[in-house]
């Protein structure tokens, strides 16, 4: 029994944050870029010394210096399509950059439900929504009295934190979750302590809604209409 609720616990999943700047691939892309810089510059400064040796060395280093720019360039496009094709992966919605963005993803498994929706000012999350549903079935359970004894530990664990709502809801056959998170008011580490609560970063500059929705497609999340 404990092992089935520690299970359907994992699926109840209410908060998921992924922290913005926590993917290093522009850093890296930099410094790949600089390192591309200063090599050119050296190759051209080596094919300057060069031209004391004669005119065929020149060609030479010239036809050199004409591959590696073609293979760089290649190189590039095809970084910039990985890039692409990764965004495209984690965007399937119309992403404002510089305007509101809302995005709700859904999960079924076991007929627990998990419904999250986030709402962001271009890339920074401020609120984030769960609408969760969970059958006494998978609890374990029959009443709603049975599935409220065992819900007490957790609902509490949501109480008096500032800038978060929670509440159970016990229905005839299933309990629904709801919980709003408000990232001007709450305290994002503690938010990430909170049971269900799953996150990849340092959270002190803010949650990345892009990284978010990519985070949850990789473990089975779709996006939905509300």
């Amino acid at each position: 029994m404990k092992k089935w609720l520690m299970l359907c616990m994992a699926l109840l999943l209410s908060v998921a944050l992924v922290a913005c700047g926590s993917d290093n691939s522009d850093e890296d892309k930099d410094t790949k870029d600089n390192e591309s810089t200063e090599d050119t510059a050296e190759g051209t400064t080596d094919n300057e010394e060069d031209t004391e040796e004669g005119a065929e060395a020149e060609e030479g280093a010239a036809a050199e210096d004409e591959e590696a720019d073609e293979e760089a360039a290649t190189d590039s496009e095809e970084n910039a399509g990985s890039e692409n094709d990764a965004a495209a992966e984690s965007q399937d919605f119309d992403f404002d950059p510089n305007g509101e963005n809302t995005v709700t993803l859904q999960f079924e498994q076991a007929g627990v439900i998990v419904k999250l929706t986030y709402k962001a000012d271009g890339d920074m999350v401020y609120e984030q929504t769960a609408n969760n549903e969970m059958p006494y079935s998978a609890l374990g359970v029959s009443t709603p009295e049975e599935a409220e004894e065992i819900m007490a530990e957790t609902a509490e664990g949501f109480q008096d934190i500032q800038g978060v709502t929670h509440n159970f809801e016990y229905l005839d056959d299933k309990v629904v979750e709801t919980l709003t998170v408000n990232y001007d008011e709450a305290d994002v580490n503690e938010v990430s302590q909170l049971t269900g609560s799953e996150f990849e970063g340092d959270l002190s500059g803010g949650v990345s809604l892009q990284q978010s929705v990519q985070m949850l497609q990789a473990q089975g999340y779709e996006i939905v209409e509300e």
